[in-house]
């Protein structure tokens, strides 16, 4: 087959990280070596566009593409790696999660044992790599980073543990099936759409791998649909209590509205009864404060009727010595009559002798 970049592009696009699917590949691209700068571009960039479950095998591709140059003193493409191998992997290792990022950093790991490229460009791809686990998003206490498939344990309740433990179920698996699935597409592709049948041996062995390759394939699909199952399980388990607590919470509102309605109510009259009391007095009031007015109100009875006493005597005045004398008198019986007389003539001369008032 003719090199070019569409058929570069598309042999990309169909790799998966299976052993025979790399060596493929990689020895076409090792025969059409004199394109090597041509080759790396377009890996570099299939590498930063691809999903994060295909980037592996792009990098396992690289890794194959280079040993074998190594092994066999090619230098083409130790040659055009070189200069774009550290940006390529630096921009694969931060769209992949924990467990792709350790099988990178195991590759470099066997670049440097094996000294596939300089010093200069291991430590490059290194000091990259480092710079990038420096800027990974902070982990949640008892679980690990958002955005990577990963579980959560600690500090989750129980519905939410059960419901993050079967989506990164499903995660993990997805790469799996997607492996499975492109290497059973290849190989019933290469039997079926062949422009010539093969010898009938061949061609059964050849029927025989398709029939492996889709059977791999169910079984990755099967647990997915298991995985798929028990995820949505959750997700309607959840839904459903919390529509039942939604209900009676729509209630237990409905409850408090009709409270708070009734409360208002009560204090609406309250507040008019007050001003009611301060505005207008009561007929009770008024009888209380008429049968506690003042006395003075009361028609006067004949009993009630106001005795003016006698006028006090005067000494000075005309009449009244006269009957004083009497009475004087009066309190002289059985005393001897020459006594008498003496005091009465006493009280005479008194009388005669105090000046009269003009």
């Amino acid at each position: 087959m003719s090199y070019s970049e569409d058929v570069v592009i598309s042999k990309l696009s169909s790799i998966n990280e299976t052993q025979e699917a790399i060596v493929n590949i990689a020895q076409w691209v090792l025969f059409h070596r004199r394109y090597a700068d041509q080759t790396v571009k377009t890996w570099a960039k299939a590498l930063n566009d691809a999903p994060a479950h295909r980037k592996l095998g792009l990098v396992y591709l690289a890794n194959e593409v280079v040993q074998q140059s190594r092994a066999r003193k090619r230098e083409e493409f130790l040659k055009a790696f070189s200069p774009a191998i550290a940006g390529a992997l630096e921009n694969a290792y931060r769209q992949c999660n924990a467990d792709l990022q350790g099988k990178i950093r195991r590759v470099v790991e066997v670049w440097r044992q094996r000294v596939v490229f300089s010093d200069d460009v291991l430590k490059d791809i290194e000091t990259r790599l480092d710079d990038a686990d420096k800027k990974k998003p902070k982990q949640i206490s008892g679980g690990r980073r958002i955005g990577q498939g990963m579980s959560f344990s600690l500090g989750l309740p129980l519905e939410l543990s059960k419901l993050a433990t079967a989506h990164s179920d499903v995660n993990s698996k997805v790469n799996t099936l997607g492996e499975a699935v492109s290497s059973a597409n290849k190989f019933y592709s290469a039997v079926t759409e062949a422009d010539a049948l093969p010898a009938p041996m061949e061609y059964a062995s050849q029927i025989e791998k398709v029939l492996m390759s889709v059977n791999s394939a169910l079984k990755a699909s099967d647990e997915m649909l298991k995985s798929r199952q028990d995820l949505i399980r959750q997700l309607e388990s959840l839904l459903s209590v919390n529509k039942a607590a939604l209900e009676s919470e729509i209630s237990q509102h409905g409850v408090l509205e009709e409270k708070k309605q009734k409360a208002l109510d009560l204090q609406k009259d309250v507040s008019d009864m007050i001003l009611g009391n301060i505005s207008e007095p009561s007929n009770d009031d008024i009888n209380h404060d008429l049968a506690n007015s003042d006395d003075s109100s009361k028609p006067v009875d004949e009993e009630d009727e106001i005795v003016v006493p006698e006028p006090v005597y005067r000494p000075l005045s005309d009449t009244k010595p006269s009957e004083d004398k009497a009475q004087a008198l009066s309190g002289l019986e059985g005393l001897d009559p020459a006594l008498v007389n003496f005091l009465s003539s006493l009280g005479e001369k008194d009388s005669t002798s105090t000046p009269s008032v003009s």
